[in-house]
């Protein structure tokens, strides 16, 4: 039997910086304040609980938490932050440190620059997530979430829009709305800014669930991307199991010739690793 780890595996590169940064700063501090969890990965966030970070929840900050921050050293993480939230965050805590993924800030800029000059702000994406309430954030809350091509029918009407993406957004949910949007509004201003590597990562899984038996995908729970690469993976390979840990692995899964490892963006390749490692000792 072979126990294959997917080679196309492992964190994105803005999951990858913030990484590196909060380590950094753990190695320099005893204790960092997060705003949110850094990664959806409970293996990976207690890691670094281990090396002096802990987590607050981003609502609760917003919700009248400022006080919570003071004195203490923040790390945003990559989903960003809005605009007032960012300003409030920096006039409180002792200091800061920005973890945003240069994509997400990038989208951020664009966003803030087109409200300032009268579009209405559509955004392909999943309404409460970390990463779409921070952009909302750059344009005053007042952005429009859209999840399919059949609720742009119901949009307001706007003289001017412009339409973006959350980064994790699968690329070809985004052009069928793109495509429905121009039909009724084709003055829209589009700027694809689905990630490219999510894009391929999607491409990738696609072909590795159809090359093993077994597929273990390894992502939190509570991970939208890891959401949407199982259900990618589950449509080319029935046998696709999400799981969280080692713990979550049941034996009769594990009865074929080949047995794939893979993971979301959130996914460490250490962890992916121990799976492995494990799958062997039991197989």
């Amino acid at each position: 039997m072979q126990v294959i780890v997917d080679a196309n595996a492992g964190p994105c590169s803005g999951v990858k910086r913030a990484l590196r940064l909060i380590e950094a700063q753990l190695a320099q501090d005893e204790e960092i304040l997060a705003l949110g969890s850094i990664i959806h990965n409970k293996a990976e966030m207690e890691r670094l609980a281990g090396m002096g970070l802990t987590t607050i929840d981003q609502a609760v900050v917003e919700e009248g938490g400022l006080d919570r921050l003071r004195d203490k050293k923040v790390f945003v993480r990559s989903h960003g932050i809005g605009k007032k939230l960012d300003q409030q965050v920096r006039d409180t805590a002792l200091a800061v440190c920005d973890g945003t993924c240069p994509n997400v800030r990038a989208i951020q800029k664009t966003i803030e620059r087109y409200h300032q000059r009268g579009y209405q702000i559509l955004i392909v994406g999943t309404p409460g997530h970390a990463e779409v309430v921070g952009l909302s954030g750059h344009c005053d809350d007042q952005a429009i979430v859209i999840q399919s091509p059949e609720e742009v029918a119901a949009l307001p009407f706007a003289e001017k829009r412009l339409l973006v993406a959350q980064t994790t957004v699968a690329r070809n949910k985004f052009l069928a709305i793109q495509e429905k949007i121009l039909q009724i509004a084709p003055h829209t201003l589009v700027q694809d800014t689905t990630c490219r590597q999510v894009s391929n990562r999607h491409a990738n899984m696609r072909n590795f669930a159809a090359s093993v038996d077994v597929l273990l995908l390894v992502g939190g729970k509570n991970s939208s991307n890891t959401r949407v690469l199982f259900e990618i993976a589950k449509q080319r390979n029935p046998r696709t199991f999400w799981i969280e840990a080692a713990t979550d692995i049941e034996r009769d899964w594990l009865i074929a010739d080949s047995i794939g490892i893979t993971g979301s963006a959130s996914t460490p390749l250490w962890q992916l690793q121990k799976i492995k490692e494990y799958v062997e000792s039991i197989t």
